[in-house]
């Protein structure tokens, strides 16, 4: 695709517009809750409206901008199937960990899964669609690859909101950076987007399968020891080394390759 001059410009538009309607439509929605159990109980109990606020904003921002070659085309299937193999090894922890502490009700289940999905859409057609292609129009791959995935991971910062705690929101940030690196990894080695909105979700599912039933755990008492800090970063960390891996096998500059 030729680069356009306000390609970037428009990007960050969408990203500050997205940012925005996400926010304010969730703390409407979650006026009143102070801590990361209430957030859980908001996902599990309804359509994360907040979230459908960013996929409408991003929809508008596609056809005002024209956005085209965002990677919704289907996958190859052959790649998909010989890369796949290794981040699904990386999910079966959370799911028989899940399995171990019991699952929650099936309607809990089904609105765990719808809002997992939304966010994986929102945030994929975001980052490694409109903000990944923006800079590729100025950038080669590499520095571009780096930007989203560390623009990615900053949002997450935000997470500060709900957990109360900035130095464990700046540690998931870090890790959603090292994620990031895969999600874009899969898109450009599979050619479509659909690939890192899938893995996000069932990732993102299987974390709060988890959470849902450990959330009310008393927490102790004082500051987090370290290991709280490094879990994140050392539970992403095969799958950040696996996109490393992946992308260095990439034989060209793929601009415009997953379009």
């Amino acid at each position: 695709m030729p680069a356009r001059p306000n390609l970037l410009f428009h990007a960050l538009l969408t990203l500050v517009a997205w940012l925005a309607a996400t926010m304010a439509v969730g703390a409407l929605l979650r006026e009143g809750a102070e801590s990361f159990v209430d957030v859980i109980g908001f996902l599990s109990s309804g359509p994360a409206w907040n979230i459908l606020a960013g996929i409408a904003v991003l929809g508008l921002a596609t056809g005002l901008f024209r956005w085209r070659g965002l990677g919704f085309g289907p996958p190859d299937a052959w790649a998909t199937a010989r890369l796949i193999w290794f981040p699904i090894l990386t999910l079966l922890p959370f799911y028989l960990i899940a399995l171990a502490v019991g699952l929650p009700p099936l309607r809990t289940m089904l609105f765990l899964a719808l809002n997992t999905a939304l966010v994986a859409l929102s945030e994929e057609w975001m980052f490694r669609g409109i903000l990944f292609q923006a800079l590729r129009s100025r950038l080669r791959v590499w520095p571009a690859v780096a930007l989203t995935s560390a623009l990615f991971g900053a949002i997450h910062v935000l997470n500060a909101f709900a957990l109360g705690d900035v130095r464990l929101a700046a540690a998931q940030a870090v890790a959603a950076m090292m994620t990031g690196l895969l999600l874009i990894a899969l898109m450009l080695r599979t050619g479509s987007i659909w690939t890192a909105v899938v893995y996000h979700m069932v990732w993102n599912f299987g974390i709060l399968l988890v959470v849902y039933q450990t959330a009310n755990e008393p927490l102790p008492e004082g500051p987090l020891p370290l290991s709280a800090y490094l879990v994140p970063m050392a539970v992403v960390l095969p799958n950040f080394l696996f996109g490393l891996v992946l992308l260095r096998k990439l034989r060209h500059d793929p601009e415009g390759e997953h379009g």
